[in-house]
């Protein structure tokens, strides 16, 4: 299987397959000449996230799919499964990621029997801004 990972930022691509989620929290707008400025409040940002998709397995026998999830420092650390069931789709968002922490992620194809696969190719390093 083949993975991609890519985070969003107001939903215009970099020139990267990585995207970022943000957005401003404050917008300033001037009032009349002789009125005071005021503030008009926006919704705070939107938390950062990782989009993930991967390539479908080509075995009949594919139940379903497991998204892994470790921490990187100077490598990946241990994977952690992050899907609560069995995704049905090659897409999944992970929307519980910390600012500026660095992952990895992994897939794996569940079959009906419930063996699980490896891993797929890792991605690693995806790199979440502090802010």
């Amino acid at each position: 299987m083949k993975s991609r990972a890519e985070w969003l930022r107001s939903g215009f691509p970099t020139s990267a397959t990585i995207f970022l989620v943000a957005a401003s929290a404050l917008l300033t707008a001037c009032g009349a000449s002789s009125g005071p400025e005021r503030a008009i409040q926006l919704p705070p940002p939107a938390a950062h996230r990782v989009q993930l998709s991967w390539d479908a397995s080509t075995s009949p026998y594919v139940s379903g799919y497991n998204i892994y999830r470790a921490q990187y420092t100077t490598s990946c650390g241990a994977f952690v499964r992050i899907n609560s069931t069995l995704m049905l789709d090659t897409a999944y968002t992970d929307s519980s990621v910390a600012n500026g922490s660095s992952y990895c992620y992994a897939t794996t194809a569940v079959n009906t029997d419930n063996a699980e696969s490896g891993f797929s190719n890792v991605v690693s390093k995806i790199e979440i801004p502090a802010n």
